[in-house]
């Protein structure tokens, strides 16, 4: 099977242990990850939006282009029940068969549960199918994916009890506090995918009791660039612990430019605090030029990050209106700028 999905992001080198790709989905947020199990691969999605506006990627369509026919998709995971993080599951249920849902168990109240209600019909459909739910928990012992490793870093079961008897609204205030955070590799090279949570997850709980699996090579900015990461206020002085920990060598903003961005996301005081850290090189925004950028982990612990040159949205964009005869004459070799490729750790 060849599709524009699976020649930009299947991995055709055996040495590749880990994919990942931060698609460009406008105002919104959606990771894949591929990860080796022997000879073959499983494929999580992390979060899901579909931003017509913006010319976000059809994500639905993606996938459904990545796995063949025999193929499932292994786990649909979201981060937390907001609609740029659950924007397209129901199409994405229609499109392929999702063996699982994992989840941070996060119950909005009744304003704010449209997103959340869409992922109810489709956890409904998958365990109908003969699939699973999994309500994350954090834990310091990471579980085996393939043969790689996954830990939960967020929601700390505690947390999920705590905000569980608070009130509607201030249930749905702190649903960034609540926000599952996956770190996905192996040994010492890591990716790191935080959804939103915000600072009062990474100060209260995540810094404090996983300082030790936090570094991390690649990290996906959190809250799509926001300044939420560091600060409860624009003029608070900034939390860095958490960055400091992490240590990433590149940070990947999820979002369109600030202009076209209901919430001025990125933020620039946050992208200059990620400037500081990496280098204004090394932090990678999917919105500046409608990239996706990928984060290959081999095997022997080396790593590569590069961009697709925007081959995926030229492909896949949600308001190209493209039909499938025009789609496929778009259809060309893949040609990747290479970001860097080192080994283990930062150099």
């Amino acid at each position: 099977m060849s599709t524009p999905a699976r020649d930009l992001l299947w991995p055709s080198d055996p040495s590749v242990l880990v994919r990942v790709a931060f698609l460009h989905v406008g105002q919104g947020s959606s990771t894949l990850a591929l990860i080796g199990d022997g000879a073959n691969y499983r494929v999580l999605l992390i979060d899901i939006n579909i931003d017509h506006e913006r010319g976000g990627i059809d994500v639905p369509e993606l996938v459904s282009d990545l796995l063949d026919d025999a193929t499932s998709l292994d786990a649909f995971v979201n981060s937390h029940p907001h609609s740029d993080h659950l924007r397209g599951v129901v199409e994405l249920s229609k499109k392929v068969s999702i063996q699982s849902i994992w989840h941070s168990g996060h119950k909005p109240g009744k304003d704010h549960d449209e997103a959340y209600k869409d992922l109810q019909k489709v956890i409904k459909k998958v365990k109908k199918e003969g699939g699973t739910e999994v309500e994350l928990e954090a834990s310091k012992s990471p579980q085996l994916v393939g043969d790689a490793e996954v830990y939960v870093l967020s929601p700390a079961e505690y947390v999920v009890d705590e905000i569980e008897n608070e009130k509607p609204e201030e249930r749905y205030r702190r649903i960034h506090e609540q926000c599952a955070v996956l770190r996905i590799g192996l040994d010492k090279t890591w990716i790191m995918i935080p959804g939103d949570a915000d600072r009062d997850a990474w100060e209260k709980h995540i810094t404090k009791y996983h300082k030790k699996r936090l570094p991390s090579v690649v990290l996906a900015a959190a809250h799509h660039g926001s300044r939420t990461f560091f600060t409860y206020d624009e003029k608070d002085e900034p939390y860095r612990d958490a960055l400091d920990a992490i240590d990433p060598t590149y940070v990947v903003i999820s979002a369109p430019t600030a202009d076209e961005s209901p919430h001025n996301h990125p933020h620039e005081d946050a992208v200059e605090l990620y400037e500081d850290k990496t280098g204004a090189d090394n932090v990678l925004h999917t919105g500046e030029n409608r990239y996706s950028f990928i984060c290959d982990i081999f095997r022997d612990g080396k790593y590569s990050v590069y961009d697709d040159k925007g081959e995926l949205c030229e492909n896949y964009s949600s308001d190209s209106g493209d039909s499938e005869k025009e789609k496929a004459a778009l259809v060309a070799p893949a040609i990747r700028t290479r970001v860097d490729q080192r080994p283990m750790g930062r150099q």
